[in-house]
């Protein structure tokens, strides 16, 4: 028996709608832009959504080619730095109208101090071996940006300093201790090459997010680092259970996730110097796995709706993951529809979810506010 509901909407029933969906969107690692069909997957969903920054993985580990070191006539080693793959994907980037949102990482494999990597493409995760080369990378890796685009693009770029270092998959050991100094440093590197950079943190996943959060403001309180803004990851789903190719997920209860983003704003804002920071989500989903056949659904696309429509109640932005399935973390996909996260499946498909982020009012930069009437 199909039981009715009955819904009263109010005359001139509103309330506010911080819509901040195409702030940001991601992608798998940097290097993957040098594909045609990436390219291509991009292009279409700017031209039918408009994403206004794009955030990704790898943007120093091997297939960029950023980082090189060659030994003189004296047997002495000399850094040096190439950026061909860097202007060709930044080039394409800009050409979309969209720019990035820099998250610094992986390691070189030549700078590292460790051979721990993660992922197909063997993304290294290990600090530095030498922390003054790691922050003479970054800065001379801003500098050549700002001088081939201008200091005043570049500037605006927002920049995240490494990936989940909470998880030690992604950071040799989880080693809060290391990251932290890794943090200090690289902010102190990015702020002497212009104080106009906005440089922030942690990148945590949702494993002691509660202790990682308030230790990491604890420490920019206490070296009177002035972050400026707080980033963390959102997935929704149980771990998976794994069946051949594939990994099959239970969807949390949205209100579960919207109660654990409330405690990291309400973490944010116990600190005095940083009440009301910003919050900025680089990345969110259902499943955190690319093989997860959900990520292909119209429930998929559903959910998402909902999350579009709360995410911006305590978070500044909210970056869906990923744009596209040209994507790598596990390998590379054997059909178009194999649960990859992105929007668009492979060969120009749009996805359900593609259609949520179409339909839904877009806001460009600035955050605004716009009004939503919803039942009551």
């Amino acid at each position: 028996m199909i039981q009715e509901k009955k819904y009263t909407v109010k005359k001139d029933a509103k309330i506010p709608f911080h819509n901040n969906v195409a702030y940001c969107i991601g992608t798998g690692r940097m290097g993957l832009a040098l594909q045609k069909e990436y390219q291509e997957q991009l292009a279409l969903v700017q031209e039918e959504i408009g994403f206004s920054h794009i955030r990704g993985h790898g943007l120093f580990s091997d297939d960029m080619a950023i980082y090189q070191e060659y030994t003189d006539e004296n047997g002495i080693k000399h850094a040096e730095y190439n950026f061909t793959y860097l202007d060709l994907v930044m080039d394409s980037y800009l050409s979309l109208n969209i720019r990035p949102f820099l998250e610094l990482g992986f390691m070189p494999d030549k700078m590292a101090s460790g051979k721990q990597t993660v992922f197909y493409w063997k993304g290294n995760v290990t600090p530095p071996e030498n922390y003054d080369a790691w922050c003479a990378l970054v800065q001379a890796t801003l500098r050549h940006l700002m001088e081939r685009y201008g200091e005043q693009e570049v500037v605006q770029w927002p920049i995240e300093v490494w990936n989940e270092p909470n998880l030690p998959g992604f950071w040799k050991d989880a080693d809060m201790e290391e990251y932290f100094k890794l943090f200090a440093l690289t902010f102190a590197a990015i702020k002497e090459v212009d104080g106009r950079f906005r440089v922030g943190g942690p990148a945590i996943c949702g494993v002691e997010d509660e202790k990682w959060i308030r230790c990491f403001l604890e420490f920019c309180r206490k070296e009177s680092i002035p972050v400026d803004f707080v980033t963390r990851h959102h997935y929704t789903t149980e771990v998976p259970e794994n069946v051949g190719h594939y990994g099959y997920v239970k969807l949390r209860e949205p209100e579960e996730g919207y109660a654990n983003l409330q405690t990291t704003r309400d973490i944010i804002d116990s600190f005095e110097e940083f009440k009301g920071m910003e919050l900025h989500i680089t990345e969110f989903n259902t499943s955190y796995i690319p093989n997860c056949p959900l990520h292909d659904t119209n429930q998929n696309a559903a959910y998402i709706a909902g999350q579009l429509s709360r995410l911006g109640d305590m978070n500044e932005s909210y970056s869906y993951w990923t744009f596209g399935d040209i994507f790598e973390e596990q390998g590379v996909p054997f059909t178009p529809f194999h649960g990859g996260f992105g929007l668009v499946a492979n060969g120009g498909i749009p996805k359900p979810t593609f259609w949520t982020f179409k339909f839904l009012p877009i806001c460009r930069e600035p955050v605004c506010t716009v009004r939503m009437k919803r039942l009551l």
